[in-house]
């Protein structure tokens, strides 16, 4: 699929300002690779190493496997030097695509941004919560 549009925010919430990149639209073949050069950006060439990070789905429509290779990549090189990637919020279509790829078995996903931040905040190992792949109540698409 191309001509994706996606909107990009970044903000620093929670205890030791962990890094929140709130997404909107749809994400993928065309655009994803600007999720990483807006990380880059703002955060850093390694901004990996240093960081824990947090997506927040919430306002995202449509994701494809591109979004869910660079999500892979991500947990890979954040993994390498003890950090965390978690995923908040996804609905509908979305939490059911991360549902069918498996990607909960690989990224922990929270039902809210308070949820992630304080399991960040404990610092202690990350323990991924139940996943339910049935959409939260209010999803915007449907298959």
């Amino acid at each position: 699929m191309s001509g994706g549009s996606g909107g990009l925010h970044l903000s620093f919430r929670g205890a030791g300002e962990v890094p929140v990149l709130t997404l909107s639209g749809e994400f993928d073949l065309e655009n994803v690779p600007e999720i990483e050069r807006f990380l880059r950006r703002h955060l850093g060439p390694f901004f990996f190493r240093s960081r824990h990070l947090v997506l927040d789905l919430a306002r995202v429509d449509l994701i494809d496997s591109a979004f869910v290779g660079l999500v892979v990549s991500l947990v890979a090189r954040l993994h390498e030097h003890r950090r965390e990637l978690l995923i908040t919020r996804p609905a509908g279509y979305v939490r059911r695509t991360i549902a069918l790829v498996g990607l909960p078995n690989l990224v922990p996903v929270y039902e809210s941004l308070d949820a992630a931040l304080s399991a960040l905040a404990a610092d202690a190992p990350v323990i991924p919560p139940p996943f339910d792949p049935a959409p939260l109540a209010g999803s915007r698409r449907t298959l």
